[in-house]
């Protein structure tokens, strides 16, 4: 008797219906005890062979190229999508820079993005680099000013002795 069987019987009532004397009660009874002891018991695991281990490298083996393989498809997905996505990027940029040239009777030389990128990055550069000249140069004076009047203090201190 299988536990799905016994445990049909108790729902539909089959069985537990009777007395604990009955005869068949005590069959179900051991029954469901032997399922259970059945199910609870660890099965013994066969002994090793070399043939198991052969096997279980095997298995592995091929279990460790299947997930290479999906992981490359994986990767192969998310570069085709960067690649798209940049694509798009640069289209979008192209339309930018293609609203952006005044639209005349002339053709005009392309104006490179990238170009236009430095351009600003080098005038940006050369502003901080002319701010930082401008505050270092402020701060020497400063310095420099301060040293002077210590160097008069220090002369008319000896002056007086």
């Amino acid at each position: 008797m299988q536990l799905d069987e016994i445990l049909k019987r108790m729902e539909t009532g089959e069985e537990t219906t009777k007395t604990a004397s009955a005869p068949g009660a005590d069959d179900s009874q051991a029954a469901l005890d032997a399922a259970l002891d059945k199910t609870a018991a660890p099965a013994e695991p066969a002994p090793e062979s070399p043939d198991a281990v052969a096997t279980l490298m095997k298995t592995a083996n091929e279990l460790a190229a299947t997930e290479k393989e999906a992981e490359l498809a994986h990767s192969h997905l998310l570069g085709q999508a960067f690649a798209d996505g940049a694509i798009a990027k640069f289209a979008q940029f192209d339309a930018q820079v293609r609203d952006a040239v005044p639209q005349t009777g002339q053709a005009q030389a392309p104006v490179n993005p990238l170009q236009k990128m430095a351009a600003e990055y080098n005038q940006g550069h050369d502003a901080a680099l002319q701010q930082v000249h401008d505050t270092a140069a402020e701060e020497f004076l400063k310095g420099a000013e301060e040293v002077n009047l210590l160097v008069r203090h220090a002369a008319a201190q000896q002056q007086a002795q």
